[in-house]
């Protein structure tokens, strides 16, 4: 899925084990829970459906040897719905329970549309924007957090296997190039606090959706790179301070 602009700006990460439903409550369509807040299968699939229906997918052009083409790709998967829902609900609670002012400058969904691929007036792209804002105000009030080895490998590991950074670099060569680098330091933010709200909630999710990753996106020269991170964990975090 090609994705764009003020998406590249901005990557988000997370990493952390989250509970599984019991056998009754995935059988009685449950995605997930947040604290109080139900995510339910009719939920994601409203959700998915309005995508769908609202982005037409290209005809892929058939094989050479005239065999049938293979089916063309769909803009957006349940899974990715539901990671969207769980870390936005995540953010959400983050930033009222810290009080945290409204975004500066508000994304509007008709800048991200094309990026994503899925029609601008979606509700899937509405989310998204809403989640960009969440995660700018989320990066621009939180103390600044030092992650473990464990923890910053994390976030490069999840970097190397999308192309987006060179693979193979020790651990104290990718803490010199993520010193330097913004989209690192908003990542650590947005995890830990993320994180953090995942274990203060007992969020648990459907185990077909298991592991519930956070979306992010981060720039390069060829355009922005989008991949998905587990929520990280309060024991990665080594130091949280102003």
């Amino acid at each position: 899925m090609n994705r764009g602009r003020r998406l590249a700006s901005i990557l988000v990460v997370a990493s952390l084990g989250l509970g599984s439903l019991t056998g009754c409550e995935t059988e009685s369509g449950k995605a997930a829970f947040v604290g109080d807040t139900t995510i339910t299968e009719d939920r994601v699939s409203q959700v998915y459906d309005d995508a769908v229906a609202k982005t037409p997918t290209p005809e892929p052009a058939p094989e050479a040897s005239g065999s049938p083409a293979p089916a063309a790709e769909l803009p957006v998967t349940r899974q990715e719905v539901v990671d969207l829902l769980v870390s936005l609900e995540l953010a959400r609670r983050v930033v009222k329970e810290k009080n945290m002012p409204p975004a500066k400058e508000p994304t509007e969904p008709g800048e991200i549309a094309q990026a994503l691929a899925v029609s601008g007036d979606s509700e899937y792209v509405k989310l998204w924007a809403e989640w960009l804002d969440l995660q700018t105000v989320i990066t621009e009030n939180t103390p600044r957090a030092q992650l473990t080895d464990e923890g910053i490998m994390k976030v490069y590991n999840a970097l190397a296997e999308s192309g987006a950074i060179e693979a193979g670099l020790p651990v104290a060569q990718v803490r010199e190039q993520f010193g330097a680098a913004i989209f690192a330091e908003a990542a650590i933010l947005v995890s830990t606090s993320l994180g953090a709200e995942a274990e203060r909630t007992d969020t648990k999710v459907n185990p077909k959706y298991d592991p519930v990753s956070a979306p992010m996106a981060v720039g390069t020269q060829q355009g922005p790179v989008f991949y998905n991170l587990p929520f990280i964990s309060s024991d990665l975090v080594t130091d949280v301070s102003s």
